[in-house]
């Protein structure tokens, strides 16, 4: 999970598989930036219009502390970004999964002490994004972004 990629739910990831007609590890090599052919910008592209968030892979600084509210509940540390972004680890295997506005975007089971430092870091700019957009990407936006912002949402 240190690399760079863009986070979708599996339901979003599957429906690009299918529409595409391409295979999981195509949209997973496309989404982790490890191409760079017009297909794989296609395949990126459409994640953003469908609501992916990018995760940087960036160093956290030294001494970062995140701003999270941690639970520890049914054998779970959950951790909570306001009420958009969570992180939850099963303590008996260390299965990580990364929840957005309540949908599973990311799982692995391979952090160290070192990455999850970094990936607080950088989940907590995605969390900086959500909670402060763009005027353009609000409904708040002039009416013809709105609607063009809508449209595009129709599509995907």
């Amino acid at each position: 999970m240190a690399t760079k990629q863009i986070l979708l739910p599996t339901t979003v990831r599957m429906e690009m598989v299918k529409t595409f007609k391409i295979t999981r590890s195509t949209l997973d090599r496309a989404l982790k930036y490890k191409g760079n052919s017009a297909r794989d910008n296609m395949l990126r592209k459409a994640a953003f219009q469908r609501g992916g968030v990018i995760y940087l892979g960036i160093t956290a600084p030294k001494g970062y502390l995140p701003d999270v509210d941690t639970t520890f509940e049914n054998g779970c540390m959950r951790q909570r970004f306001g009420r958009r972004i969570e992180v939850v680890v099963h303590l008996e295997s260390n299965r990580t999964t990364i929840h957005i506005d309540g949908q599973k975007v990311a799982s692995f089971d391979d952090l160290t002490v070192s990455t999850w430092g970094n990936m607080l870091y950088s989940l907590q700019t995605i969390y900086n994004r959500l909670a402060d957009p763009h005027l353009a990407y609000t409904p708040n936006a002039k009416p013809a972004e709105a609607k063009v912002r809508a449209a595009i949402q129709q599509i995907g």
